[in-house]
């Protein structure tokens, strides 16, 4: 713990109280106290004693601290115990007039009562500790000098080359290493400069190095060697400075030869980056979690499917962040099984919130020693071929209804058109004051709302096909808005129009989109009977949003139709579509399968994105004339 081990202590203080405070702070150290009031007794028994540290009060009953000190210090018969710890406790005054001075001349300590029984043990373990690195250093320094041989031989023989420089970085000493690794006589190059030995291409990279070596700067680094005969050797190099009082005097340096090391790492990384290639080039989005469950890697196709870039969700949760739907994810993360690789579909969260429809394939992650670690996921964006898939479904579903409507309307018309002249003939004999007549007035307003609703019945199975002209989308819609401002108004519904004089002409038959767009104009009104906004805004673009593989020869205009109305459930979004789906409370609901098929004969698309309480918007993909004005 101390000198020697030295577990003694005097105290000099003349106050009772306080010697019983710091036998009881120091009792569970096993430290000795011995207690004393006057220096002069302390002094007399001190070189029997021999403590490891002398604490006293800076006023004792015959000197004060200072003069115990300088005894201590100067006195030759008191040699033998340098250096003695002592420290000195007073109020603040005595340290500020006397303190300087005694630091100046070795004092350990000086601190100000009072103190509690924890602040005396904190100090006395402190004297204790440095007294004792302070006396090992000094054991050291007498060991260092009784090996310098022996270390000098072990120098010489070491696996690693070692050096030392002169403060103009020349080799003063080197050892029997550096011939083997440079293929030179050690003796010609003493005296030479190191940068001499550095590989000329490294040079200038290895110069601001010594640099900061010369500025009193630890350094590692690597280079390439001279050799004797011209081999690649690199190097390894761990180079401090020497310091003498202030001044660097030279460096002292060890090299190891790492040229195997070098070309294992070179070969490893040309490796991990021919895999890493495999990995960016694939056409797949490929992600790796470890057993917890955690994201480990994600590539660059990931990427660009999920939204999220690799170093943002690293060490995230997998199923907590792309919320993945109808996957086995216990079974990715069980250390011990051993599942055969298999193919689903799912769908996951991309950053912006989209849900998207993904073909995984899940495999484990085996390492060297055949144990599971992880698990890989391959990945593709299916969403594009989910909507391909769900539109031919609804063509081919709206192409039979569009038979079958057909032919009830066939089958139902000329029985109505018997009905309705039967109801007409028996009118005109029943006299106008007779009470049936009424009877025949009703059955003859039913046969004509039955006609109508055929109409609509032909207008889907048997659309007229679109006259397409080149025509301004303004003036389509100038056609619209009157049919429909009144209501608005009524409704208290605010109507914006967004559309550039700029925008090319589209390629339509203009009553057929005017039906369109009265159509979704109508049913944004009705979703909203507490007023709101419609918001109507086009835009030009080269090419389709959701099927850019479309012919670049045509060139688009996106129409978006948007209300702020109550938004339609998600789970009827991919059935909006769908002839007879209606929400309301009357209506056939072959309204936006009408709207559908027009779109559709125009070669143009149409979907729909909604969400409950925020509203609708409509996007509508036509053709231009921007190819033939």
């Amino acid at each position: 713990m101390s000198r020697q081990g030295n577990k003694k202590l005097i105290l000099i203080d003349p106050d009772p109280e306080f010697q019983q405070l710091f036998r009881q702070a120091l009792d569970s150290l096993g430290i000795d106290v011995l207690c004393y009031a006057s220096g002069e007794k302390a002094l007399d028994d001190i070189m029997h004693v021999k403590p490891g540290c002398v604490v006293s009060e800076f006023i004792t009953e015959d000197m004060d601290g200072r003069a115990f000190f300088q005894k201590i210090l100067y006195e030759k018969e008191f040699a033998p115990l340098h250096p003695l710890p002592v420290i000195l406790f007073s109020n603040e005054h005595f340290r500020q007039k006397h303190g300087n001075d005694l630091f100046d001349s070795g004092l350990r300590g000086w601190y100000t009562k009072p103190l509690g029984a924890h602040a005396i043990r904190e100090i006395i373990l402190n004297i204790f500790m440095i007294s004792g690195v302070i006396q090992r250093n000094k054991e050291l320094k007498q060991e260092v000098r009784r090996s310098e041989y022996r270390y000098r031989d072990l120098l010489e023989n070491a696996t690693d080359f070692i050096f030392t420089l002169d403060k103009n970085g020349n080799f003063v000493f080197l050892n029997n290493r550096f011939s083997h690794l440079s293929g030179y006589v050690k003796e010609d190059w003493l005296g030479q400069s190191f940068q001499k030995l550095i590989h000329p291409g490294d040079r200038i990279r290895i110069g601001s190095h010594y640099e900061m070596i010369q500025q009193g700067r630890a350094r590692v680094f690597e280079s390439r060697i001279c050799h004797n005969e011209n081999e690649q050797v690199y190097v390894s190099f761990s180079i401090s400075p020497i310091i003498d009082k202030g001044t660097i005097q030279g460096a002292m340096g060890i090299g190891r030869d790492i040229t195997e090391q070098q070309k294992m790492e070179q070969e490893i990384l040309e490796l991990k980056n021919f895999n890493e290639s495999i990995i960016q080039s694939m056409e797949a989005g490929l992600l790796t979690i470890d057993l917890d469950g955690k994201i480990t890697s994600l590539n660059t196709v990931g990427e660009k499917i999920t939204g999220w870039h690799e170093k943002e969700i690293t060490g995230r949760f997998f199923d907590t962040i792309l919320l993945p739907e109808k996957m086995e994810f216990s079974s990715m993360t069980t250390r011990f099984s051993r599942l055969p690789p298999y193919s689903r579909e799912t769908t996951l969260t991309s950053k912006s919130g989209k849900r998207i429809s993904i073909g995984y394939t899940v495999t484990d992650r085996i390492d060297n020693a055949g144990k599971k670690v992880g698990t890989i996921i391959s990945f593709r964006d299916m969403t594009e071929l989910k909507q391909m898939q769900t539109e031919l479904f609804r063509m081919d579903r709206l192409a039979s209804l569009g038979v079958l409507a057909s032919g009830i309307a066939h089958e139902i018309k000329n029985p109505l058109a018997g009905i309705k002249t039967m109801a007409q003939a028996c009118e005109e004999e029943i006299d106008n004051g007779d009470p049936r007549r009424e009877y025949l007035v009703r059955i003859g307003k039913q046969v004509n709302r039955l006609d109508e609703l055929l109409k609509t019945f032909f207008a889907y199975a048997r659309p007229k096909p679109p006259d397409r002209k080149l025509c301004p989308l303004s003036s389509i819609l100038s056609e619209v808005f009157p049919l429909l401002n009144k209501r608005m108004t009524k409704q208290q519904i605010r109507y914006t129009q967004k559309i550039s004089e700029t925008l090319p002409k589209v390629l339509v038959d203009a009553q057929q989109m005017q039906q369109v767009f009265l159509n979704l104009i109508m049913n944004a009104i009705d979703a909203m009977d507490k007023g709101g906004e419609i918001t109507i805004d086009a835009n030009f673009i080269s090419h389709s949003r959701i099927e850019p593989a479309r012919s670049e020869d045509t060139r688009y205009m996106e129409v978006i139709v948007k209300d702020t109305g109550s938004g339609i459930a998600e789970e009827f979004i991919d059935t909006i579509f769908d002839p007879f789906f209606t929400t309301k409370s009357s209506g056939l609901g072959l309204g936006l399968s009408i709207v559908y098929r027009i779109i559709e004969e125009h070669h143009g698309r149409i979907w729909v994105e909604s969400e409950i309480g925020k509203g609708t918007a409509f996007f509508i993909e036509l053709p231009t004339g921007a190819n033939q004005e």
